[in-house]
């Protein structure tokens, strides 16, 4: 009886933790991302070297739609349509240009990292102040270590993510003021070359 009584009374904190299984928040995640594209988020990005200082920070608003996206921030732009990826830096006035599919590409696209870095990896997920918090330990990328995904646990929708590499910090990405179905012209996924005259533009396909 007195067994009994202790299992009846943990029985919601199991049942509570079944509510946050690591493969089922993340196929919501993805799946709810998928179902707002095309959308336009705010867009912050912060990179921390290993010692956990902040060496660069910038902001903008992201636009994406499956595997194409632009990311236009105040000192970098990216934008990949899905078959080329243009990349801008604004501090060295240069255009790197690569294929969608090269390990450069897509780095910066939420939809990419939570579909494709979680292949080959542990999963685990806690709730932490209303947040449900979902960590991909890599076991197969040597180039990242692991990601952590803060998803809303109501709406399933992610709202900031750390990327770790191993000996070389971490990258911050905040999310935020989701506008959900919106319409995007297609070339909203490609880069205005014209408009960075300046620019040396580098083909690295």
């Amino acid at each position: 009886m007195k067994n009994m009584f202790f299992l009846l009374l943990f029985l919601p904190f199991f049942a509570s933790a079944q509510v946050y299984d690591a493969d089922k928040l993340l196929d919501k995640a993805v799946e709810a991302m998928k179902k707002d594209s095309p959308l336009q988020m705010d867009y912050s990005y912060t990179v921390y070297d290993e010692t956990g200082d902040e060496v660069l920070e910038d902001k903008g608003v992201m636009r994406l739609d499956g595997n194409r996206y632009s990311v236009v921030m105040d000192k970098m732009g990216v934008w990949c349509d899905g078959k080329t990826q243009w990349s801008y830096m604004l501090e060295i006035d240069e255009i790197y240009i690569t294929g969608a599919s090269s390990d450069e590409a897509q780095n910066l696209s939420p939809l990419f990292i939570m579909e494709n870095y979680s292949k080959g990896s542990s999963k685990t997920a806690v709730l932490q102040d209303g947040m449900a918090v979902l960590t991909l330990q890599s076991m197969q990328d040597n180039t990242i270590e692991k990601v952590e995904l803060y998803v809303d646990s109501e709406t399933a929708r992610l709202k900031a993510m750390n990327v770790f590499m191993p000996g070389q910090g971490h990258i911050e990405i905040m999310l935020d003021k989701y506008q959900i179905k919106c319409n995007f012209a297609d070339d909203v996924y490609r880069c205005p070359v014209e408009e960075y005259d300046t620019a040396e533009v580098v083909d690295m396909r």
